[in-house]
């Protein structure tokens, strides 16, 4: 359906409905506002006049409203101190309490009703742990890397004198090694951070919709 072909206070009614819907199911979402949509094209006809549109809208209810009806009856979710903690614990937890802090995280963010399946998905899967895994990658290669070698005498061949001598054997990393170290680098750190705004935002979304 057409949106221009509604009165402009019915379009507008559309955009809030689409909005405070946010936080349902897509299919249950799409079915509403098909249903609204359809109401207000056969209740409101783009020449209605504004008093008349005004007195359709108010007898249809504030979108908010429709959204809890049709989410069965329950009152729009809200972010509370679950969502509040959930983020943080996602992105830094596992740093602060390695394993646990990220696994607390992660049962808030799956017990919270303002994130869809997506979001969760989001959520524990882009870069399990957080920032633990670049804290990770940053410590393991610094604290396994081995270095052989001794020190000790030799005879010059040519003077015939005994001299100290010391030998050291570290590996050598490849300009692609570093490169490629570097780049897992990057996406460890900015990914974690990304989902963490992600999240943040489809919370808020979800507050405002409410």
């Amino acid at each position: 359906m057409n949106d221009s072909s509604l009165h402009p206070l019915a379009q507008d009614y559309l955009k809030r409905l689409k909005k405070a819907a946010a936080s349902l199911p897509r299919a249950r979402r799409k079915e509403l506002i098909e249903e609204i949509e359809a109401h207000l094209s056969e209740a409101l006809p783009a020449a209605a006049g504004e008093t008349e549109a005004l007195n359709v809208l108010e007898r249809l209810g504030k979108p908010a409203e429709i959204v809890a009806e049709a989410s069965t009856g329950q009152a729009p979710a809200r972010a509370g101190v679950n969502e509040r903690l959930a983020i943080p614990l996602l992105l830094i937890g596992g740093v602060i309490v390695p394993v646990l802090g990220w696994f607390v995280g992660v049962v808030l963010l799956w017990s919270s009703r303002i994130w869809t399946l997506r979001d969760k998905l989001i959520g524990t899967l882009v870069v399990p742990g957080g920032l633990a895994a670049a804290v990770f990658l940053f410590l393991v290669p610094a604290g396994t890397r081995t270095c052989s070698g001794g020190s000790g005498t030799r005879r010059n061949p040519a003077t015939g004198k005994l001299v100290r001598f010391s030998e050291s054997n570290c590996p050598s990393y490849s300009t692609l090694h570093v490169t490629l170290v570097i780049i897992a680098a990057i996406l460890l750190v900015m990914l974690p951070i990304l989902t963490s705004i992600y999240l943040s935002r489809r919370a808020t979304r979800a507050e405002i919709a409410a």
